[in-house]
């Protein structure tokens, strides 16, 4: 199969083929955490969190009447039935049916619960943030479309390349050979790329409205959706679908400085936490901050006074003494 060339594993590395490019990931003790998604009797899942991320997916068998809810749900989930149907409620619609081959979104922040009608597969991909930045043109059209209709329930059915994805991901998970669960954003990655490239703008724009809104939770916006605004304020503004006085006002009111002070800390200390690797050039850091190389030396030349890669060995360095920031 197609996707099972795309990962490959040398000395804790992960290899990563996206957008024409490579990227090695390196997974250190103290950058990743293994995690749940799901308290599900039963259910087989791999997930992680790097950095402030959490993702990964799980594999569950839901019996004919069995039930399942969450009273809070910390991460956006979509739910992919794989054979059968459930009936699925949450804070956005209530009592829907998602048959076999289809998706559905649960938003994070609120209760859940479903009930399969009758012997069902399912498999829950949950995340905190998503990778739609990777796709420049659909960041775009996002921030033009999202909070300009109101939500309305909405599934994707799972097309052929999106299902090779999910089976080799569902295997995978079950033969327990991978060695870091950090495979799990890679898997993210990968979703997100099936999705930007199968899928009609409008059917992506309605099925993850959610997550860009004016109407949802302006704190949880903010965090899950900066990186998607690569830095820029007036994109984050855009997405928010908030005036510019609105959105400077409630900001400030919420973190206490302007939007672009904080970005800049958000940024700075990202760009540590990736410097400190050695494997990542600053090419591959501009790619993780949604900037381009230009813009990163422009920004480490603003904040330090520095060059990246000059930036990056010097904390390199003050990491190998022991020194902090």
């Amino acid at each position: 199969m197609f996707y099972d060339c795309l990962f490959g594993i040398d000395n804790g590395h992960f290899d990563y083929r996206g957008g024409g490019k490579w990227f090695i990931y390196s997974y250190l003790d103290n950058m990743i955490q293994t995690v749940k998604i799901t308290h599900f009797k039963g259910a087989t899942q791999m997930a992680s969190r790097i950095n402030e991320h959490e993702t990964g997916f799980a594999d569950i068998l839901v019996s004919k009447g069995e039930l399942y809810e969450e009273d809070y749900t910390r991460h956006y989930m979509i739910l992919i039935v794989r054979k059968g149907e459930v009936l699925l409620s949450c804070k956005l619609y209530h009592n829907k049916v998602i048959g076999e081959g289809t998706m559905a979104f649960i938003p994070k922040a609120g209760k859940f619960y479903l009930r399969g009608l009758c012997d069902t597969h399912l498999l829950m991909f949950a995340f905190t943030t998503t990778i739609i930045r990777s796709d420049k043109e659909m960041l775009e059209y996002f921030c033009t479309h999202a909070s300009k209709k109101d939500y309305t329930f909405n599934t994707l059915s799972v097309c052929t390349a999106m299902d090779d994805l999910l089976a080799l991901i569902s295997r995978q998970i079950h033969e327990r050979k991978l060695r870091h669960s950090g495979i799990c954003h890679v898997w993210n990655s990968y979703f997100f790329h099936i999705m930007s490239s199968y899928y009609k703008r409008d059917e992506i724009t309605a099925f993850m409205r959610p997550i860009i809104s004016a109407g949802a939770d302006f704190e949880s916006f903010i965090e899950n959706n900066y990186l998607e605004a690569g830095g820029n304020v007036s994109r984050l503004i855009a997405l928010s679908g908030l005036s510019v006085q609105t959105f400077k006002t409630r900001f400030k009111a919420l973190y206490g400085m302007t939007a672009k002070q904080w970005l800049d800390e958000k940024l700075k200390g990202l760009f540590i936490h990736y410097a400190v690797d050695e494997n990542m050039t600053p090419s591959q850091i501009a790619h993780e901050l949604t900037v381009t190389p230009r813009q990163l030396n422009r920004f480490c030349r603003r904040i330090w006074g520095m060059t990246p890669g000059e930036v990056a060995r010097k904390f390199r360095e003050d990491a190998e003494d022991g020194v902090s920031d």
